[in-house]
């Protein structure tokens, strides 16, 4: 059985492969990324709690905090202490996508890996 879904409801389906070398929690991570993302989950939508989904997937509660953990610091979720946690309402749950011909917004940020953030060399003291 190296699959499994979980039953939040047909448009959120979170697959596990058990057989691949990859983390389960960051397949984890993964899976509610590309929800979030896709729009399957809805800004402000709430998340079944960690004790829940780790006994649907039949993982440890751990795990399922530290990916809610992740995610919320990534800007995804967005948690309160006695709460449920819920898709982020913020910026970076769901990109708006930028009309044709418009420039997107920039940035203040750009945690891309191997792109340098030139706004904070100091040119001037190079130069």
């Amino acid at each position: 059985m190296p699959v499994e879904w979980t039953g939040l409801g047909p448009e959120v389906l979170l697959r596990l492969d058990r057989d691949t070398g990859e983390p389960l929690g960051m397949q984890l991570q993964r899976e509610l990324r590309s929800a979030v993302r896709s729009g399957r989950l809805n800004r402000g939508e709430r998340l079944p709690s960690s004790r829940a989904l780790a006994g649907e997937l039949g993982v440890s509660r751990g795990l399922v905090t530290e990916c809610y953990a992740q995610l919320e610091a990534e800007g995804y979720l967005s948690a309160q202490p006695g709460s449920a946690t819920r898709v982020s309402s913020g910026p970076a749950a769901l990109p708006v996508p930028a009309r044709r011909g418009e420039v997107p917004p920039r940035l203040a940020m750009d945690f891309r890996p191997a792109v340098p953030d030139l706004g904070s060399f100091p040119m001037r003291d190079w130069l």
